[in-house]
């Protein structure tokens, strides 16, 4: 898991990048990656072009020229960022592990997701403020997230048929629960540290709420036989 001094500085750094030896490739993934930082701090009406240009040492025109437009090019930062998650949860071997493990590993992995890219949490944070208005000219993450389902749902099944998971568990609202119990607490970290009068990101922070979610997600998924085994 990173360290908590990454978590709050990750979305204000702007390392300069090198010009030299660039093709077309490389100069288009120096702007995304300006732009990821520029638009999770800012938001797209505050974002800047000269802003995402400076640090990667091209010009702005170069923006227009690869993505068309400010928006367009906001709209590219948001796939890349969900398919960022969508390309580590594919990555993740649930078919190879019992159905009970496979649930956890994403639990857990989804959370360490969170933990080590902010500027994630950040942008669909903002996108959701705008109302998904850009993430609807967008299919590749609708399409990329309903494959992450089928394979939710096919564990979910296997879990029942082995006595270990309980029936009538749906995948989106599993799905839901586990982005959404880590997403809120990462999410709203600052106001929360201000009301509860603790620091929600130290490290033992971090670990205690990882594990709560983890015990908590499996308890609401187990079924009764597993649970009295588990407790015995």
């Amino acid at each position: 898991m990173m360290e908590v001094t990454e978590m709050s500085t990750a979305t204000t750094n702007k390392p300069r990048v090198r010009r030299t030896g660039r093709n077309a490739d490389q100069a288009k993934a120096d702007l995304l990656s300006s732009a990821k930082r520029e638009f999770a701090t800012k938001g797209l009406a505050l974002a800047g072009i000269e802003g995402i240009a400076e640090p990667t040492g091209l010009n702005k025109k170069m923006i227009y020229h690869y993505f068309g437009s400010k928006e367009d090019l906001y709209v590219a930062v948001l796939e890349q960022a969900y398919m960022g998650i969508r390309k580590m949860e594919e990555a993740l071997p649930l078919e190879d592990l019992e159905p009970l493990a496979a649930i956890r590993r994403l639990v857990e992995s989804t959370w360490d997701y969170y933990v080590a890219n902010p500027e994630f949490i950040a942008l669909v944070n903002q996108e959701n403020l705008l109302g998904a208005v850009y993430l609807k000219k967008s299919g590749i993450v609708k399409r990329r997230t309903s494959v992450l389902l089928k394979r939710v749902k096919a564990i979910l099944k296997k879990g029942i048929e082995q006595g270990k998971i309980r029936p009538g568990i749906d995948p989106l609202q599993l799905n839901h629960s586990v982005a959404g119990l880590g997403f809120y607490y990462l999410n709203n970290r600052f106001t929360n540290s201000q009301i509860y009068n603790f620091d929600h990101m130290t490290q033992k922070a971090l670990s205690k709420r990882r594990a709560f979610i983890v015990d908590f997600v499996m308890r609401a998924v187990m079924s009764k036989e597993e649970i009295a085994r588990c407790e015995q």
